[in-house]
């Protein structure tokens, strides 16, 4: 047996750059005739014209001498690819073809599922999908992903649920393609799970403005107090002090609120004094 350092002498003296691989033979498209008739015996010319090429294809693309990362994944997917085209071949002889949700019911299954996305109940993919394509497709559909789904997305961005998601920071570039990326029931699931934080987070800034606007009034009501206050402390009728104020540029509001005196009262004060 020739060992590895015998065999880089040889190539040594034989003049052969060390490291470089070794010349193959062509590709023989006679044996991988024979090979495919023998497998395949029911193709005919074209197909196994076909079918040679392919295999002469990837003869020569296949690596000589030591296998890199690129080479063993190259091999491995041909063999993946090959294995698929089979099992779609079998499954076309036995009858068997594929159903995949449509981009019309695409859209139709995210439409319900953004207009039912607020409610407190709301359907599973799966129970939206029997409504629309009825109980034997539907966990079939439910379960497949679809590229349909990027586009159905794109279409309900001024939908109200879209938009209060968008709003609250839950419909990013990331949020939708996580919802893209499932399964048609996966991407219902996200959707659901990114509107409902929407939704908290929504009630939190109504409850938060409210709480601001209760402050603010709470503000002028101690304002005024502390104002009413003063007048009463500075021993001061309160028509003196309208007349003051209103000689300062004050407004009858902030007059009336200062003294504690109705609107109409300080008017007619401030009226007669002129």
């Amino acid at each position: 047996m020739t060992t590895n350092l015998e065999r880089l002498h040889q190539q040594a003296e034989a003049g052969a750059e060390v490291g470089q691989p070794e010349e193959r033979p062509p590709f023989d498209r006679v044996a991988a005739l024979q090979q495919v008739i023998k497998e395949n015996p029911t193709l005919k010319g074209a197909e196994m014209e076909l079918r040679v090429n392919q295999m002469e294809a990837v003869y020569n693309r296949a690596v000589v001498g030591p296998a890199t990362a690129q080479s063993i994944v190259r091999r491995h997917m041909e063999k993946t690819q090959a294995q698929r085209r089979e099992m779609a071949k079998e499954l076309r002889a036995i009858g068997y073809r594929g159903r995949y949700a449509s981009a019309g019911e695409v859209l139709d299954l995210m439409t319900e599922a953004h207009d039912r996305a607020l409610d407190d109940t709301r359907p599973s993919a799966r129970a939206i999908l029997r409504q629309q394509v009825g109980e034997e497709d539907a966990p079939r559909l439910a379960t497949t992903k679809s590229r349909h789904l990027k586009s159905a997305m794109q279409k309900l961005a001024d939908h109200p649920t879209a938009r209060l998601m968008e709003a609250e920071g839950m419909r990013t570039a990331r949020d939708v393609s996580e919802i893209c990326k499932s399964s048609l029931a996966g991407g219902v699931a996200a959707l659901y799970q990114r509107a409902d934080v929407a939704k908290r987070l929504a009630g939190l800034t109504d409850t938060q403005a409210e709480q601001a606007r209760e402050i603010a009034a709470l503000k002028a009501r101690l304002v005024a107090l502390e104002t009413r206050q003063d007048v009463a402390e500075s021993g001061e009728h309160w028509h003196d002090v309208a007349k003051r104020m209103r000689s300062e540029g004050a407004t009858y509001g902030s007059i009336a609120k200062a003294t504690g005196q109705k609107l109409d009262t300080v008017k007619k004060v401030i009226s007669r004094s002129k």
